[in-house]
């Protein structure tokens, strides 16, 4: 098949920028990256409690759209200034989106507006999941009820998991989000937090059904490491739960993980003794999974920090053969 294949990635957070990069390396060319808009830590949450919770996140949004620019000088320059933060942490790149947004009335017109202005050679774009905003709740085991994403960031080393989420304001999804979920040849769930990353996109009104619907294979890339207070002791097909819960049966066709046998033994000792101190492990392979799962060599081991994340030349090698076999 070509390389025209319409692909559509879903997450947020880190996760989904490295499968878009990975994409774009292997030179898919129509991407379409569905990203959450409820953030609420750091700099994101200090400018949507200054406007009164009354407008989108705009990190995942931007650092998704700049994992779709095909590496060069200019992306790289521009990339350093979105990133930049002043002395008062203020992040450069959601103060300008913030702007275009106003200027254009409407997020998922930015994605184009930018490529003009940047001159930028995109290999897709990105779609806010709604246009509306609102919070992530969540209910932990112990019953505490907790409202803002950040919230599940400031627990995620606790055992008091998380059991249930919602959005505090019922909001629909955009329907370019719906057009996308429906038309693509390919559906991929990005690594990332189990719930403020993967779950919540799929809590706007209209996503469970246009998931259902799509004829799309759909396919996930767990995590390589656990959360404690979302994944802790999962397997694969925990995963495979999780998905059902909240999208009905029959909601992957493949799952991909990570294949630590691969990296060097006393390298990755030394990262999991590191993790362990989190309360990190690493998410486990069952033999039965009713889903049909691959281990792959798609990690690698950061140098200095010692922290485990998917590789994007490995992974861009390894859907590269798996979308175009």
């Amino acid at each position: 098949m070509e390389k025209s294949l319409k692909i559509c990635t879903i997450g947020g957070g880190t996760g989904m920028p490295v499968v878009n990069k990975a994409l774009v390396k292997a030179g898919f060319r129509n991407v379409s990256s569905i990203v959450t808009t409820f953030d609420s830590g750091g700099d994101t949450g200090r400018l949507r409690t200054d406007e009164r919770g009354r407008i989108l996140a705009y990190s995942d949004y931007w650092r998704s759209l700049i994992s779709l620019w095909v590496d060069g000088e200019q992306k790289e320059l521009w990339e350093e200034m979105l990133r930049y933060r002043d002395g008062r942490s203020r992040n450069f790149g959601n103060l300008f989106f913030q702007f275009m947004t106003e200027k254009l009335g409407d997020l998922s017109d930015v994605g184009d507006y930018f490529a003009k202005l940047m001159n930028a050679d995109m290999r897709g774009t990105v779609i806010p999941v709604t246009l509306t905003p609102s919070e992530m709740c969540f209910r932990t085991k112990s019953g505490r009820e907790f409202c803002g994403e950040h919230r599940l960031d400031e627990m995620r080393m606790s055992a008091d998991m998380v059991e249930v989420v919602w959005l505090q304001d019922k909001v629909r999804a955009n329907e370019k989000a719906i057009k996308a979920i429906k038309e693509a040849d390919y559906l991929i769930i990005c690594p990332g937090s189990l719930y403020g990353s993967v779950i919540i996109n799929f809590l706007p009104v209209g996503m469970k059904e246009a998931y259902q619907q799509s004829n799309a294979k759909k396919y996930l890339i767990t995590n390589i490491m656990s959360v404690a207070n979302e994944n802790h002791g999962y397997d694969q097909e925990s995963y495979l739960e999780i998905m059902e819960k909240y999208l009905g049966v029959n909601s992957l066709d493949l799952i991909i993980m990570a294949d630590l046998k691969c990296l060097d033994r006393k390298n990755l000792k030394r990262a999991l003794y590191s993790y362990e101190l989190e309360r990190s492990f690493p998410i486990s392979y069952k033999n039965n999974c009713r889903i049909k799962t691959v281990k792959a060599d798609i990690a690698l081991i950061e140098k200095g920090h010692g922290r485990l994340r998917h590789s994007e030349k490995k992974l861009s090698d390894y859907l590269a053969m798996l979308l175009l076999k």
